[in-house]
Formats: structure tokens, C-alpha cells, sequence
């Protein structure tokens, strides 16, 4: 069975040696996520046609969601992520991303600019020309988060 770890370095080396020891195959690509609580990722595993990449979060702009398909961004292309928004919120630092809307997660530090908009909205530059519409329902948690 396969497994990917989302733990902590410091307890990495460990679990890693007592799951292969039971017979489990650490794996990026896996499904299924052995995860440690209040421990955030370094990387993401995207996807771009057939092939997989592993995506610093220190690059990623933002993310956002399609219907069922969740895109990041990262160095002006997009990867297909496994990991639903959700999700995500949990296991980025909080410090770093902040969500924007039901379909969007921005990266704090890649914040070109933002301009208000009509009825409580943000429309956000990121540092790649990309825009993001910060909605009304997370127009006073973004304000709060940013002190503005």
C-alpha cells in the first residue's frame, strides 16, 4: 500500500522507517495522506498532462477551483492538484495563504496589488498578472488578515 507523509522533518525520518518496516511504500503520488496536525506543507504535488511535479509553496501565486478540478500556480503555469480547497486551508501555512472566495487561496507574498471594488470586493494583481476577486464574504476576514 502506498502512503504519502505530511509530517513534521523532525519526525519524518522515524515514521518513515517504521512504515516501511510493516511493508507500506512512501509515495507522493499516493492517495492516501498520513498527515500531522498543525504541521504545514513545503511542497505540492501537481500534475501537468501525465507528468507530476513537486511544487515549492514558496512559488505558488494562488489556487483556484474549477468545478472539480483544482489548479495552483507556480512560475506562470498551472498544475492540477488531488487535494480538494479545503483541505488545502489546512495544510498551507496560515501565515502565508489566506482564502479569497470560495474558489480561490492566495499567497500573502505574491500580493502585486490590490484595488477595491464596487459593494465590498478586492480585485487582487498577483506577481505573475494574474487576477483574483477577493468576494464579500471574505472582504472583512482579508481586510482584518492584511490590517487595512
Amino acid at each position: 500500500m502506498k502512503i504519502r507523509l505530511m509530517v513534521s522533518e523532525e519526525k519524518y525520518a522515524e515514521i518513515y522507517k517504521q512504515l516501511t518496516a510493516k511493508g507500506f511504500e512512501i509515495d507522493d503520488g499516493a492517495d492516501l495522506i498520513l498527515s500531522e496536525k498543525n504541521v504545514y506543507v513545503k511542497y505540492l504535488i501537481g500534475r501537468r498532462g501525465e507528468e507530476m511535479f513537486r511544487l515549492d509553496v514558496k512559488n505558488v501565486t494562488h489556487i483556484e477551483s474549477f468545478a472539480h478540478d483544482i489548479i495552483a500556480y507556480s512560475g506562470g503555469e498551472e498544475y492540477k492538484l488531488s487535494e480538494r480547497l479545503r483541505r488545502l486551508e489546512e495544510i498551507l501555512d496560515p501565515k502565508d495563504f489566506i482564502r479569497v472566495s470560495n474558489s480561490a487561496i492566495v499567497a500573502v507574498s505574491h500580493i502585486k496589488s490590490i484595488r477595491p471594488a464596487f459593494t465590498q470586493k478586492f480585485l487582487l494583481t498577483m506577481t505573475d498578472g494574474s487576477k483574483v476577486d477577493v468576494t464579500r464574504t471574505y472582504y472583512y476576514i482579508f481586510k482584518e488578515f492584511l490590517g487595512i
